[in-house]
């Protein structure tokens, strides 16, 4: 793709002791010169914030007691400049060089007025193939009928107008991307899915990690919309796929087993939904 020459846009990263991978974030893609890097920090300690100088951006410090997903990403959108903010996750590294523009090509000849929000794939391992191209815009109807679109904010593009209008959620432990979607999607809102827009996710979290974090999205997901319930066949089908793909080179096991923690935990809050008497309500 030939390099746009805007709309320039904000980059969000939050962050905790991240030096291991950030470096690797920034210097994955290309940037224009009024492009923005925003760090919104909540008191890393090795090293993390002398990187993101380095890099050019700018710090937002919030302390540990005063972070949650919801508040962070706030933070660093009220500090934002520009009309379209990125939120990137100090994990998920671009696989293409041309990562920002290809949001910008979305924005400037693709996106209809009533898009608020983008996003880009997420890879679990460095041998799943990201998509070629190509752009989907999701109504209200097609997500809360369950065809998901893409990363949330490890890796979504805001139009920031639309946020100052619905800011996310503060309180909520996790699902505040999810929960940002339907609550823009229900006043008309699209939301385009930008396929050639991935980025591969590294962090190296343990198995019991990815178990809570597999938890805390489907019971967001299920306050919001009506989730696929996971069934044991189901869960036991998946667990031996990656463990196949696994042994024969086709994903790494690191992503495997962060894929089968995440489903386990899927799995077992469905089970505990189910228990109470069905979702929080919709």
């Amino acid at each position: 793709m030939d390099p746009l020459t805007g709309p320039p846009l904000s980059i969000v990263i939050r962050s905790l002791n991240v030096a291991s991978t950030l470096p690797r974030v920034l210097d994955a893609f290309d940037r224009l010169p009024a492009d923005e890097i925003i760090l919104v920090d909540s008191g890393s300690s090795d090293g993390t914030l002398e990187i993101a100088r380095r890099a050019g951006a700018r710090i937002v410090e919030l302390t540990a007691a005063e972070f949650t997903y919801g508040r962070s990403l706030n933070l660093g959108f009220r500090a934002a400049r520009h009309e379209w903010v990125l939120a990137l996750s100090a994990h998920a590294v671009p696989t293409r060089r041309d990562f920002l523009d290809l949001y910008r090509e979305g924005i400037a000849r693709r996106f209809p007025e009533q898009v608020s929000a983008a996003v880009g794939p997420l890879l679990l391992s460095e041998l799943d193939r990201p998509l070629p191209g190509g752009i989907t815009l999701f109504e209200a109807d097609d997500f809360l009928q369950g065809f998901g679109f893409g990363a949330g904010n490890p890796n979504a593009l805001y139009r920031r107008s639309c946020w100052e209008e619905l800011p996310f959620d503060e309180l909520t432990g996790g699902g505040e991307d999810l929960e940002w979607y339907v609550r823009s999607l229900r006043q008309g809102a699209i939301v385009a899915a930008v396929h050639a827009a991935s980025v591969l996710y590294i962090s190296r979290q343990p198995m019991k990690a990815f178990y809570r974090k597999g938890r805390v999205d489907y019971r967001a997901a299920a306050r919001w919309i009506e989730p696929h319930i996971p069934s044991a066949a189901g869960l036991a089908i998946r667990i031996a796929k990656l463990l196949l793909y696994a042994a024969l080179g086709r994903t790494d096991w690191q992503g495997a087993k962060s894929s089968i923690a995440h489903g386990l935990g899927n799995y077992v809050e469905a089970r505990a939904l189910r228990r109470e008497g069905g979702t929080e309500g919709k």
